[in-house]
């Protein structure tokens, strides 16, 4: 074989001749066509998950009512308020008014304004007579009304009526340091 390229045998089949090499194409190319695929697709994506979420919301809200505010009672506070106490009555025994009666030994602190001087200076001045309502007032009880389930409503009574006694209505707070009934 020769160098010589005149020398070289071409062979072609009748009709078919040698084609040129495919034009190449004007534009973007097809690495933009990938981008703007994916892009439609996670674009697709979020509208199908935004109208998903939307009809679920709807479905769930629908038949529901809203709920209700929360209602802040007397008996519910985030913290209790702060009171001077004045505890100077002392202890207190007597007998229930039961057929039967039981001993009922009962300790009380009274609760004040921080502020308010004047209320325990009533107290202290009208003490032989808030010790004998006291006194009188938890023998008229059975064993039945100073259970503990009823300690709240003994509370307000008692501060309802102290408030009665003294001067001015300036008892905010009665607490039990003490309350035993015993039953022989």
């Amino acid at each position: 074989m020769s160098d010589n390229i005149d020398d070289q045998e071409m062979s072609f089949a009748e009709g078919e001749a040698e084609s040129a090499p495919p034009p190449k194409a004007k534009g973007a190319g097809p690495g933009i066509a990938r981008i703007l695929t994916f892009a439609g697709i996670g674009l697709g994506a979020v509208i199908f998950i935004v109208t998903v979420v939307v009809i679920t919301v709807g479905i769930v809200n629908k038949g529901g009512t809203p709920a209700p505010a929360i209602v802040k009672s007397e008996h519910f506070q985030a913290a209790t308020p702060l009171y001077q106490y004045v505890g100077t009555i002392g202890e207190i025994r007597t007998r229930t008014g039961d057929a039967e009666p039981a001993s009922v030994i009962v300790k009380i602190e009274l609760g004040f304004d921080l502020n308010d001087k004047t209320s325990a200076v009533d107290l202290n001045a009208r003490m032989p007579q808030i010790r004998d309502w006291l006194r009188n007032y938890f023998t008229a009880k059975t064993a039945r009304e100073l259970a503990a389930d009823r300690e709240r409503i003994l509370k307000d009574e008692i501060r309802e009526s102290l408030n009665n006694i003294l001067t001015e209505p300036t008892v905010k707070e009665v607490l039990f340091e003490r309350l035993d009934v015993v039953r022989y």
